[in-house]
């Protein structure tokens, strides 16, 4: 009763086997002997055309030879093969088959008679599986193209990370996935406000600055968009625009420069021709003035005649104030008379003597600190120059200060890299630093970028023309240097005069 119960058992499992699989019988030369009706309606063949047919009759030819020798090889040696196969149909179709393939022995001999194959068609499975392969190379193109890629959860911890991503942060990618996207920016650009905005800002793109675990700085464009999985995990797509950043800048730098220029031009020919027109209007006034003083010297002694004396005198006084005002705005507009450059080493002798002519504005108030560096190379300047340009940097030193101290030093400056605050050129090398500095009241940042201009002041009116440090930007500028300013607000102000070392003394 047992036997025939498994009997029965047999039977069932290998009626439903047939109807499941694809099953075949071949020779030892692969000829075919027996095939079920699911191969047949699988291949597309009736079975009279299968049988004695070798079973390259469905070979795709999508396998090496090697794929069949190795096969041939396990099945002859008396093992079972498994593996996937791609065939074809009688209509060119391919399909794909999950095959176990087995030697049948001769019972009294042990010897192998034939080969039986079970099969299982996979061809939606292999689809799906090419898909995916697909979709991941796609993936990993995607990937590829950008400079820097993230997977992150909604939480911040990180699933993924490109080899870009790491190149850019200067982080292994173990050290990576073992982090929060949080924790790698902490200490950097990126705080929880800007992380939100990435968050809030997915499909679109914008700029940020940030650093490198060697704190070097890059900027990145961002896009950040969702996964569409319930996780809701974002992927994130950074490309380094750092050197766009850095030519936006310079051509900025550069538009600022020429907007300057051409400002200045401008104010300098207006000037010009104000300064000459008004010289010619002095010369007017003091030749008339000249010949007024000549006709009431032969008058009599009188008190009239006193008084038009002092009046001509005062007239005269102002004339001159005039004519320096003139010489003033037309050094600015570097259209008086060139002077010959000569060269002048900065000694404290110089320093003294630009010091006794300023000393009679300054009072015991202002203590004046000297430091010059003997080994300093000669600086080539106009000797003239160099004083006027010393004495209007120390008047405006005591007009910023109620009492304080006045610094001057002398020195060499290396590795100089910076803007010149007066024609906003980059600058960088070594110099000959000329600096003065107070610790007055100091400039506003939002005048700073002004202070330069022709007429511009922040003197009470009377008080400052507005063309002293526009003269000074000149007489730098003619003598091939440049001007940097630093200040703080009720701290104080350091002018840094850069000069260009002489050619005999770089080394």
């Amino acid at each position: 009763m047992e036997e025939n119960c498994d009997c029965e058992e047999y039977q069932e499992f290998f009626l439903a086997l047939n109807r499941g699989a694809i099953i075949s019988e071949c020779d030892l030369q692969g000829n075919i002997v027996f095939v079920n009706d699911n191969f047949c309606n699988v291949s597309g063949y009736r079975r009279e055309q299968l049988l004695g047919k070798n079973h390259r009759i469905v070979n795709s030819g999508k396998h090496p030879r090697g794929f069949f020798v190795t096969m041939w090889q396990t099945i002859m040696d008396g093992r079972v093969w498994q593996g996937e196969i791609c065939n074809r149909k009688k209509n060119g179709e391919l399909y794909w088959v999950r095959a176990i393939i087995f030697p049948i022995f001769d019972a009294p001999s042990n010897q192998i008679i034939k080969l039986a194959s079970v099969r299982f068609e996979i061809t939606t499975e292999k689809a799906k599986e090419h898909m995916l392969e697909r979709m991941a190379e796609n993936y990993k193109a995607v990937i590829e193209v950008t400079d820097g890629f993230c997977h992150i959860t909604s939480s911040g911890r990180i699933l993924e990370v490109s080899d870009g991503f790491c190149h850019l942060t200067g982080y292994e990618r173990a050290e990576l996935l073992d982090m929060a996207f949080l924790d790698l920016y902490r200490d950097f650009y990126i705080s929880l406000e800007q992380f939100n905005l990435m968050t809030q800002q997915y499909g679109k793109s914008f700029d940020i600055e940030q650093k490198r675990r060697d704190h070097s700085v890059w900027f990145a464009e961002v896009t950040v968009s969702y996964s569409s999985a319930k996780d809701r995990s974002l992927f994130i797509f950074l490309r380094n625009v750092t050197e766009q950043k850095k030519l936006a800048k310079n051509h900025e730098e550069l538009r600022q420069q020429l907007l300057h220029m051409q400002k200045l031009e401008s104010i300098g020919r207006l000037t010009a021709g104000i300064a000459h027109d008004f010289n010619n209007i002095l010369a007017s006034i003091m030749g008339y003035n000249e010949i007024s003083k000549m006709i009431i010297e032969s008058e009599p002694l009188s008190t009239l005649k006193s008084d038009l004396a002092t009046n001509f005198d005062q007239v005269g006084i102002a004339v001159s104030r005039a004519v320096e005002l003139i010489d003033k705005m037309l050094t600015y507009t570097r259209q008086n008379t060139i002077k010959t450059p000569s060269s002048i080493k900065a000694t404290p002798l110089v320093i003294e003597e630009v010091l006794q002519m300023a000393r009679s504005g300054l009072t015991s108030k202002f203590v004046i600190d000297v430091k010059i560096d003997d080994a300093t190379p000669t600086i080539e300047i106009n000797a003239i120059d160099l004083h006027q340009v010393l004495t209007n940097l120390l008047v405006n030193a005591r007009d910023a200060m109620v009492k304080g101290t006045i610094k001057i030093r002398l020195r060499l400056a290396q590795r100089i890299d910076v803007h010149c605050n007066a024609c906003l050129k980059k600058i960088r090398g070594n110099f000959i630093e000329l600096s003065v500095s107070d610790t007055g009241s100091g400039i506003d940042n939002d005048i700073l970028p002004n202070i330069f201009d022709p007429f511009f002041t922040t003197k009470e009116v009377g008080k400052g023309t507005g063309l002293g440090l526009s003269v000074i930007s000149g007489i730098i500028h003619n003598a091939n240097g440049h001007i940097v300013v630093k200040s703080t607000l009720n701290v104080g102000t350091t002018f840094r005069l850069l000069f260009p070392i002489p050619s005999d003394k770089i080394s």
